[in-house]
């Protein structure tokens, strides 16, 4: 018998802004949350792929707080768009 436990989880991460950087700031914290909730939720013990992984993820998005937050005050003007990055149009 099959229990609302065994679905498979989905997640999504939508981020709603025309600015680069501060898209890449929302999905940066998504990854660390997501990540770190993984691991709380892992076997002490687990010494998987995923979990050196998801340690190693964690600590180089921890190690470099700024890029990760946007703050708009900090920049003046509009960013100048990345040359070799092509917006998504859905």
């Amino acid at each position: 018998m099959n229990s609302p436990w065994d679905a498979p989880k989905e997640y999504t991460v939508a981020i709603a802004t025309n600015d680069i950087r501060k898209a890449v700031a929302e999905t940066s914290n998504a990854l660390y949350d997501l990540l770190e909730q993984s691991l709380m939720t892992a076997d002490e013990e687990d010494e998987s792929d995923f979990g050196r992984f998801a340690r190693e993820t964690l600590t180089v998005l921890g190690s470099h707080p700024e890029q990760l937050s946007h703050n708009a005050d900090d920049e003046s003007g509009d960013p100048e768009p990345a040359e070799d990055i092509e917006p998504f149009v859905d």
